[in-house]
């Protein structure tokens, strides 16, 4: 979340910052009243719970009337205080519910479009490939058909529910331990985190209130647990409350399975399995000094950039718009695969920097060089999930609906060639 002093300090800066995003820009002045409604109930409440602490002193040496008067005057300011207290405990639940609506401050280059129509492409990598033949769907080619089980997914999860077997099973599981490898290669720690997490670790890292609509709820009656999206709010509610040695950047890494409900797509992506309510990504998270945030934004994108060109894929840069990005995120940048039968670019990761805005609400700290305590920034990119696969799939296609596989990861897959 943001500094909310900071936003009453620099109102119009916020003011900015919503109408950049496209959002309600009343949102700031709202926020700044509230605050200052929260601190004049504050200021009252103080003044009372003074009143009563002076009043236990002095009753003991009244007398008679003097102090049948005292305990009159003491009885209206005891029900006052019970007012205040609920009128200050309610204001402080609105102040907190507008304070989770405001959104991080964008980098200073940010393209400035209401939706994804103005992110710019800002890098090409690889050439795109040519075909003489006509090119199918990824999920038109034989192994899909065969290895993609979708009507016994759909009867036993329901829409979008899936089952993969056979060589594709293999080739997923290949490429997400080549990648693993990479990551750890790179000095990432492995963690196993918890998939199912409750409201605060969703509303500390940034993922609610805004994106709720995109989560599954489990047992909401009794527990009140998320099945999360990806690792990213589980990785960053590890280091919650604490004060870490950020002379190398904390570099964490996990692979779980992901659930969204998609929530707003009926219609969209129905065949194939690029948009499902469950999937395996690998995530990276970082958490660093503000000076080396920059650095590490690029670490992060070089390094997916660095797994699709040893792959062999044809993809490129999208520097993702204002109004594209979630609330959390500084900066942000999406990496497509081209997909040749669709005739389009598909996002196969997303790097973003968070700057302090999840660590300000987790309170994750670092010792500066004069011994006090700063927040850190964090950030997030995608290591892989599986629509890399699909891109594979697509790109690599032969006309006799074969698929090469590429080089890097054939000793994981253990064949050269999915038929």
């Amino acid at each position: 979340m943001i500094d909310v002093k900071h936003l009453l300090a620099h109102t119009e800066l916020y003011t900015q910052e919503l109408e950049k995003r496209f959002m309600d820009t009343s949102l700031a002045s709202q926020t700044a009243q509230a605050y200052k409604h929260v601190t004049q109930l504050k200021q009252e409440l103080d003044e009372i719970r003074k009143k009563k602490n002076d009043f236990n002193k002095l009753v003991i040496t009244l007398q008679g009337d003097e102090k049948m008067s005292a305990i009159a005057s003491m009885k209206e300011s005891a029900a006052k205080l019970k007012e205040l207290e609920s009128a200050h405990k309610k204001a402080q639940e609105e102040l907190r519910e507008l304070v989770f609506r405001i959104p991080n401050i964008t980098w200073s280059d940010i393209p400035v479009a209401a939706d994804d129509s103005g992110n710019v492409a800002t890098r090409v990598i690889l050439n795109k490939p040519a075909y003489d033949f006509e090119v199918k769907h990824y999920y038109q080619l034989p192994a899909f058909e065969r290895d993609y089980k979708s009507a016994e997914g759909v009867e036993a999860a329901g829409a979008r529910g899936y089952y993969l077997t056979g060589d594709l099973a293999r080739m997923q599981r290949a490429l997400f331990r080549w990648v693993e490898d990479r990551i750890l290669e790179a000095g990432f720690e492995y963690v196993i985190p918890p998939i199912m997490v409750n409201d605060q670790v969703m509303y500390g890292t940034g993922f609610f209130p805004s994106s709720k609509n995109d989560f599954y709820t489990v047992n909401p009656d009794e527990d009140n647990l998320y099945l999360v999206g990806s690792s990213e709010p589980s990785l960053m509610y590890l280091l919650q409350g604490k004060k870490l040695d950020l002379d190398n950047p904390r570099l964490l890494t996990a692979n779980t399975t992901c659930f969204r409900r998609e929530a707003g797509s009926y219609g969209q992506d129905t065949k194939g399995g690029i948009r499902v309510h469950q999937f395996e990504k690998i995530e990276q998270v970082v958490v660093c000094k503000p000076e080396s945030s920059m650095e590490m934004f690029e670490f992060l994108t070089d390094f997916f950039t660095e797994t699709i060109t040893l792959l062999g894929l044809h993809a490129h840069h999208l520097e993702v718009s204002s109004g594209d990005m979630s609330l959390k995120n500084n900066r942000m940048i999406d990496i497509e695969a081209w997909f040749p039968a669709q005739n389009k670019y598909r996002e196969l990761c997303s790097s973003s920097n968070c700057t302090d805005f999840q660590t300000r609400n987790l309170n994750i700290k670092y010792q500066t060089d004069d011994g006090s305590y700063a927040l850190a920034h964090s950030l997030n990119c995608t290591g892989v999930t599986n629509r890399t696969m699909f891109a594979i799939m697509e790109q690599f296609q032969q006309d006799d609906g074969s698929v090469i596989i590429p080089e890097i990861i054939r000793p994981y897959v253990g064949f050269d060639i999915l038929k």
